[in-house]
């Protein structure tokens, strides 16, 4: 790996090791025995001596032998948008006739979610749920029991590894990452029933199953109007993951230079929920 220059001539920069972060994550309050969901942004640490397994590591290592690492890895090739590709048959074409079939062990997370996702989908013993674009990762001893029987037709709401983590009192950590980040909330829009809730159905082939058909929340035009009405919500999950903070279900602290919340999953849940209900109901 070459050497960091630019951050080896800044005399006030120290790089992030292994123990100044677990010192770190337990400041902030995670628990040995949690159920710890987490999203990364490992240029918010600028340098970390041992890259992203470090990271996994220290994670590990706070949660403890107990405690169970969820993410949310998606599919770095889902074919979620190739219903709303209507003025490219083309495209339409090619992924309906040549796309991959989703395997869970080994199609890849999506890239735009950071390298944490992928490293604990393919880290010794991590398991993953079996929905095309709503999948999980997880690594642990309550590993299976997060990612079973996840729905087809639900898989942010019921019987989702997102209200398991709730049902055990999971905290969900932002480590570098924006609140923007915070998947979490999609949960809250899946549970809030209200008419302005929108819907996306799109197909996908599974691995030893064939063409199945999906419908979930609409996540890329938004499960509510967000956008309309003059709202001016430029980015609906950072504005519900403020909502969250304002109830007092985040905390923040600097770990290095990485700015870093950790948040209850069930006051978050109800907090957005709230909020939606104020807002669309």
């Amino acid at each position: 790996m070459p050497a960091p220059t630019g951050l080896m001539r800044d005399l006030t920069f120290t790089p992030m090791t292994l123990p100044r972060l677990v010192e770190g994550l337990l400041r902030l309050g995670i628990e040995p025995g949690a159920v710890l969901m987490v999203h990364v942004r490992m240029s918010a640490f600028r340098w970390v001596v041992g890259g992203i397994d470090t990271v996994v590591e220290a994670l590990r290592e706070a949660v403890g032998p107990s405690g169970t690492l969820l993410a949310f890895t998606g599919w770095e090739d889902s074919p979620y948008h190739v219903p709303m590709w209507d003025d490219w048959p083309e495209w339409q074409a090619a992924y309906r006739a040549h796309q991959p079939a989703f395997d869970p062990a080994v199609s890849s997370a999506r890239r735009d979610f950071g390298r944490f996702p992928e490293r604990l989908r393919t880290w010794p013993g991590s398991r993953r749920s079996a929905h095309p674009e709503v999948s999980f990762a997880a690594l642990g001893p309550g590993a299976a029991l997060l990612l079973a029987d996840q729905r087809d037709d639900d898989p942010f709401g019921i019987d989702s590894p997102l209200e398991r983590l709730c049902e055990r009192d999971g905290q969900v950590l932002l480590l570098g990452a924006p609140l923007s980040r915070l998947t979490l909330c999609h949960h809250a829009e899946a549970l809030t029933d209200l008419p302005s809730r929108r819907f996306h159905t799109f197909r996908a082939p599974v691995a030893g199953v064939g063409l199945r058909e999906y419908r979930m929340i609409d996540t890329f035009y938004g499960a509510f109007p967000y956008y309309e009405d003059g709202r001016g919500i430029d980015s609906p999950p950072r504005t519900m993951a403020e909502q969250a903070v304002a109830a007092g279900a985040g905390r923040c602290t600097q770990i290095g230079a990485a700015t870093t919340w950790l948040f209850e999953s069930r006051p978050t849940v109800a907090a957005v929920r709230m909020w939606l209900e104020r807002e669309f109901g």
